[in-house]
Parts: structure tokens; sequence; C-alpha cells
């Protein structure tokens, strides 16, 4: 069974020949979406760890500040 149909068959069965279109366009979506979603959680990977360094220096500048108020 071949997965694209040709013309002759398209012509004698235009449902299956447009469900088979439909059935890739369908396909070529999922797959652009699921890259789609990689490629956002590497982005956001990279912000998450820029992020827990900024919460460290403000952590450090805290108790670097606490310390000196307890003197």
């Amino acid at each position: 069974m071949r997965f694209i149909p040709s013309f002759r068959e398209f012509a004698s069965d235009p449902v299956k020949g447009m469900l088979a279109i439909m059935l890739m366009a369908i396909m070529y979506l999922y797959v652009d979406n699921r890259n789609g979603y990689k490629d956002q959680i590497a982005r956001q990977d990279e912000r998450i760890e820029t992020l827990e360094e900024q919460v460290r220096d403000l952590q450090n500048q805290l108790l670097e500040t606490i310390n000196k108020l307890d003197e």
C-alpha cells in the first residue's frame, strides 16, 4: 500500500486522497509543534540559570547586609 495516491487513484476516490493529504498535514504540524516546544524549553533553561545566579547574588548581598547590621 502506497501512502500517497496517484492521480488516477485520487480521481477515482477523492475522499481517500484528501484523507491522505490531511494526515500528512497533521503529521507535519505535530512535528513542527514538538520542535517549537524543544526550542522554547532550551531558552527557558538558559533564563532560569541566569535568574538563579541573580538570586544567589542577592542572597549573598542580603547576608552581608545582615552581618554588617549585627556588628
